[in-house]
C-alpha cells in the first residue's frame, strides 16, 4: 500500500486514523499518543482536524514522530513510549489498520487488564491467534527500549513472561488491512 498511508484510507465518512482516535477516546483513554511515520503531515493533519471538529471533551492527543518507521513496528512502539506521560501505569497499544476494533473492545481489554497487577501483560486473542490491543505496564518499558528494531513488536515480552500474560478474547482483533486487496475485500465490498 505504497500509494497512500493506511492511516488515511477512507472508512465511511472518516479515515482509519480518525476512526481509531474516536474509538480510543470513546473508550475513555487518559491520553492518546499517535505515532506517525509515513506521510506524517497528512496523518497528523487528519488527526488534528478530527479533534477540531469534535465538540466533545476528549483526552489529550499528542504526536510522536518515528523517523525510523521503516525499521519495524518496535521502533514505533519505542517512539510512543518516549512520549508517554511519566505517571502512566501502562500503555494500550493498537494499530491504525485494525478498523473493526471499537471502543467497547478497548474498554473491555482495559477492564480485563485492571484485574491483574503492575506486572500483568494483556494479550488480545482472536480466533486462536494473537491480536490487538495489547497492554504493557510501566514495569516493562525499559526492556522494550533496550530491544533492537524488529517487526515483532512486544511479542518477546509475552514469550519471556508467559506466567504474567492475561489473554483477552477480541472478536474483531484479527481483521488487519495490510494490502489494497484486504482493503477492497473488507472495506469497499
Amino acid at each position: 500500500m505504497n500509494y497512500q498511508a493506511k492511516a488515511l484510507l477512507s472508512l465511511g465518512h472518516t479515515t482509519f486514523v480518525q476512526h481509531a482516535l474516536q474509538q480510543l477516546a470513546d473508550a475513555g483513554m487518559d491520553e492518546i499518543i499517535l505515532v506517525t511515520g509515513a506521510q506524517r503531515g497528512a496523518v497528523w493533519g487528519a488527526a488534528v482536524q478530527q479533534a477540531a471538529d469534535d465538540s466533545v471533551q476528549r483526552p489529550p492527543l499528542r504526536e510522536a514522530h518515528n523517523p525510523n518507521y521503516q525499521t519495524g513496528i518496535l521502533s514505533s512502539i519505542q517512539t510512543g513510549l518516549q512520549a508517554v506521560h511519566p505517571q502512566s501505569e501502562a500503555v494500550l497499544i493498537t494499530l491504525v489498520d485494525l478498523p473493526f476494533l471499537k471502543a467497547e473492545d478497548y474498554r473491555a481489554a482495559s477492564d480485563h487488564w485492571r484485574c491483574g497487577d503492575a506486572y500483568t501483560l494483556l494479550r488480545a486473542w482472536s480466533e486462536g491467534q494473537p491480536a490487538h490491543p495489547v497492554i504493557i505496564p510501566l514495569a516493562y518499558f525499559s526492556q522494550i527500549m533496550e530491544q533492537p528494531p524488529s517487526d515483532k513488536g512486544c511479542s518477546f515480552l509475552f514469550k519471556k513472561y508467559p506466567e504474567r500474560v492475561r489473554f483477552h478474547e477480541v472478536a474483531r482483533g484479527r481483521i488487519d488491512i495490510d494490502t489494497i486487496e484486504d482493503y477492497h475485500a473488507h472495506i469497499t465490498s
